[in-house]
């Protein structure tokens, strides 16, 4: 018996989506890791399980791959309740995560 395979995308938990929407949202790994009460090197585990589940070496990659589902996510990742979207635009670019200190 042969297995199928699912698309790169759905091999992927709902967690490791919902913690990627959260970097974007939140500008910063750490940052998300502060907005949804993880730790820092907890963020970057679940983000690293994400990039080989789905076969991406960057995170750019992990987002552009995972960009069909990260718009379920916005609302959970946006703990404050303000929409400012996840940034990943429909025609192609991947967008850039900054790197910033946490408050």
């Amino acid at each position: 018996m042969t297995k199928r395979l699912s698309r790169p995308a759905e091999r992927a938990t709902d967690r490791e989506v919902g913690v990627v929407a959260a970097v974007l949202v939140a500008g910063s790994e750490k940052a998300a890791a502060h907005r949804l009460g993880l730790s820092h090197s907890t963020v970057k585990h679940h983000l690293a399980n994400a990039r080989t589940k789905v076969g991406a070496t960057t995170t750019a990659q992990l987002v552009w791959i995972l960009a069909p589902r990260l718009a379920g996510h916005e609302e959970a990742a946006n703990a404050d309740g303000e929409d400012r979207g996840l940034g990943v635009p429909a025609h192609g670019d991947v967008p850039r995560l900054r790197e910033e200190a946490v408050p």
